[in-house]
């Protein structure tokens, strides 16, 4: 028999009559939720139970996920990795017609496009280019008659992370019919861009001049404001189709827009010079809000956009003190390895910043720090090898925000951990830049296999001597010769202080390199 014990909102708890086991025996039970929208009948006994989850997993086990494409030495950082994979390809769903990647699958269930652009790629990156791009269809479908796509209300972000999936969407297939086919709706979100621009001169506040209308940051602060996230995601989605352009042998084209660029960035840089301010520790850093609003918050609070106009969005030169004094003041805040307080909890975690973080120091040379991220974001994944998007440290009591599981975490795993690995650097592809040196012990192996690149599938493998005195580089040739270099990086793991650069390959080659670890 069932008691309900306690009901307040949508919580209840439900006490289970009292089951006695004599020593040395067992019982079994099972119990039925619906979560469906109508009540469930079967299964009705614990043999049909079961016999149910007998077939749930025999159905995931033969599902054509893309399992086998990273390979990696620790068993843990490869779990969470499989999980992951699960865990999206879990939440899919069919919308008129068309595949698309849920974020999650109760609050967050539906079309949410931050988190669908990194779906999205983390789909194309593993092979999955057709579904992927159904998602992405579905995305453009969404685009209003003045060329604005707008799920969200005061998020004119969604422009700019647009243009940034269906660029990066191209490169990684390298389909630029398919580009062409898009580019009138990319025109027009574009052009839109430029309005939201001119819509700053006529508004009443002048913090926003030149950049965009006040807006909602999300990641930990609600309500409109002159703010910074909704400009640098803006920034980063035009410098992408200006990229795109010029790929498509646009120039006059790019050249227009490139102008609309720098004129965007400029107002940019006198807008943060005006707000720029100083931690605890005497960081220098860019707050999310403008003007004196930028010190009632957290330094860290919601710097989400910032980490990604760092990676991937590559507005900012990798000398620039702005990135410095700013990560420099995230690196402050750091407990258990994580960013502590940059999201909607402000004594917690925001579990997949650590991807946004790790990718921030992985972009600016610093290899180690994002291997470090890495573990970090592992380090804090639930027993079932998923994330919540936020929740309290491990050993505090715990509290939670947002989904269970997360799959934007999920996705963010997947492409931190390839990028550690693989990282295209405008025309060079940058390989082990941040492999742990946790992945270099006595016969190890590190393996992509096909993974997709703007230069095409890559396929590597690094392993290890039995002696672990020296490792064996194998990489096959990319099919793309728009990649002039293949530069092998030693500086997290090679043993070499000072040598970063152990290689500088042909792209268009195969290679078998034994590098010396001692």
């Amino acid at each position: 028999m069932l008691e309900i014990a306690e009901e307040k909102k949508s919580r209840r708890v439900i006490q289970l009559e009292a089951l006695t086991i004599a020593p040395g025996k067992s019982a079994d039970f099972f119990m039925l939720y619906s979560g469906g929208g109508s009540t469930a009948t079967s299964p009705a006994t614990v043999a049909q139970a079961l016999t149910a989850r007998a077939q749930a997993i025999s159905w995931w086990d033969k599902a054509a996920l893309p399992y086998g494409r990273i390979q990696i030495p620790d068993a843990g950082i490869q779990a969470l990795v499989d999980s992951s994979i699960r865990n999206i390809w879990q939440a899919r769903e069919i919308n008129n017609g068309m595949t698309s990647f849920q974020v999650g699958p109760t609050c967050y269930r539906g079309l949410w496009l931050i988190d669908g652009a990194f779906l999205l790629e983390t789909a194309t990156m593993l092979g999955a280019c057709d579904q992927a791009r159904q998602g992405i269809t579905c995305e453009l479908t969404h685009q209003k008659p003045d060329g604005r796509i707008e799920l969200l209300n005061d998020f004119s972000k969604e422009n700019g992370i647009v243009l940034w999936t269906c660029a990066r969407h191209a490169q990684l297939t390298q389909d630029k019919a398919w580009l062409e086919a898009v580019w009138p709706k990319l025109q027009k979100i574009a052009e839109y861009i430029r309005t939201l621009r001119r819509q700053t001169l006529q508004n009443d506040t002048p913090l926003d001049d030149g950049l965009v209308p006040p807006g909602m940051p999300d990641g930990g602060i609600g309500g409109v404001f002159a703010e910074y996230s909704n400009p640098c995601w803006n920034l980063l989605g035009l410098r992408a189709f200006i990229e795109a352009a010029r790929w498509l042998g646009k120039s006059a084209e790019a050249a227009v827009w490139q102008n609309e660029y720098d004129d965007f960035m400029a107002a940019f840089r006198k807008a943060a010079a005006r707000d720029l301010r100083k931690d605890s520790n005497g960081n220098i850093y860019l707050p999310v809000l403008m003007g004196e609003a930028g010190a009632r918050e957290l330094p860290q609070r919601a710097q989400w956009g910032f980490c990604h106009a760092i990676y991937p969005g590559q507005i900012f030169d990798i000398a620039d003190p702005l990135v410095a004094g700013t990560m420099a003041m995230l690196a402050a805040t750091e407990r258990q390895g994580m960013v502590y307080g940059t999201g909607w909890d402000a004594t917690g975690i925001w579990t997949y910043f650590a991807s946004f973080y790790g990718h921030a120091w992985l972009w600016h040379g610093n290899g180690r720090k994002a291997a470090d991220a890495l573990y970090a974001f592992a380090n804090h994944a639930a027993p079932i090898l998923t994330w919540r998007e936020e929740q309290s440290l491990t050993g505090e009591k715990f509290r939670k925000v947002g989904d269970m599981p997360h799959n934007w975490a999920s996705a963010e795993f997947i492409r931190l951990t390839v990028h550690l690995l693989a990282l295209d650097r405008g025309h060079e592809l940058h390989l082990l830049e941040g492999l742990p040196a946790e992945w270099t012990r006595p016969d190890m192996v590190t393996r992509l296999d096909h993974i997709a690149t703007p230069f095409g599938p890559l396929t590597i493998e690094l392993k290890i001597a039995p002696d672990g005195k020296s490792a064996n580089l194998h990489v096959e040739p990319l099919s793309e010769a728009s990649c002039t270099h293949i530069v092998v990086h030693g500086g997290t793991w090679s043993n070499k202080p000072g040598k970063d650069t152990l290689l500088e390959l042909d792209p268009m080659r195969r290679h078998d390199r034994v590098i010396p670890l001692e």
